[in-house]
């Protein structure tokens, strides 16, 4: 077996070709992302100016997951930003799948939800999942995720097969 060092990092500037790539590859290797074999759609200069601006957002973040160079995994925080909903995070989160299964998700999950209860900024986090992502569902409640609702015809496969999906939230802190 060859042992790999992985690290976490905030994303910077000078990652965004590796974050595009990644996201080109994890659009291919899974279509339980919305995205699809098409690709990526932010240019590399869209994506520096992204990550410099998260980098100085207390309420924005973006924690990759890497082995060298190479990005393997991504979870992504974002907010409005009017008043009345910018204590809400919403959470993308993609790992290779050659890293499935090594608790890649679960570190970078755990990591957002200490910078969410350490900033003390963030009354809440959500995402939408696939239904049928069971493994994914599963990872999202073991760190406190409650399904909250369901979205009838969410997204759609290839072959356009309609897909439900769950809402899920976290409320961080006594916010």
């Amino acid at each position: 077996m060859i042992k790999k060092e992985i690290f976490f990092t905030e994303a910077e500037a000078t990652d965004a070709p590796a974050f595009i790539t990644f996201m080109n590859q994890v659009a291919t290797e899974t279509d339980f992302l919305v995205m699809d074999d098409t690709g990526f759609r932010l240019s590399r200069q869209e994506m520096e100016v992204i990550f410099e601006a998260n980098l100085s957002n207390p309420r924005q973040l973006c924690l990759l997951a890497k082995c060298g160079e190479e990005v393997i995994g991504a979870i992504n925080v974002k907010t409005a930003s009017p008043s009345r909903i910018n204590h809400i995070g919403g959470i993308f989160l993609a790992v290779r799948k050659d890293y499935w299964g090594h608790g890649l998700g679960s570190i970078l999950l755990e990591e957002v939800l200490a910078w969410a209860e350490e900033g003390q900024v963030l009354g809440r986090l959500e995402l939408t999942v696939q239904i049928r992502n069971e493994r994914a569902v599963q990872l999202y409640q073991k760190v406190g995720f409650e399904i909250e609702g369901i979205q009838k015809r969410g997204a759609r496969t290839d072959a356009g097969e309609w897909l439900d999906l769950y809402y899920m939230g976290k409320l961080i802190g006594d916010k």
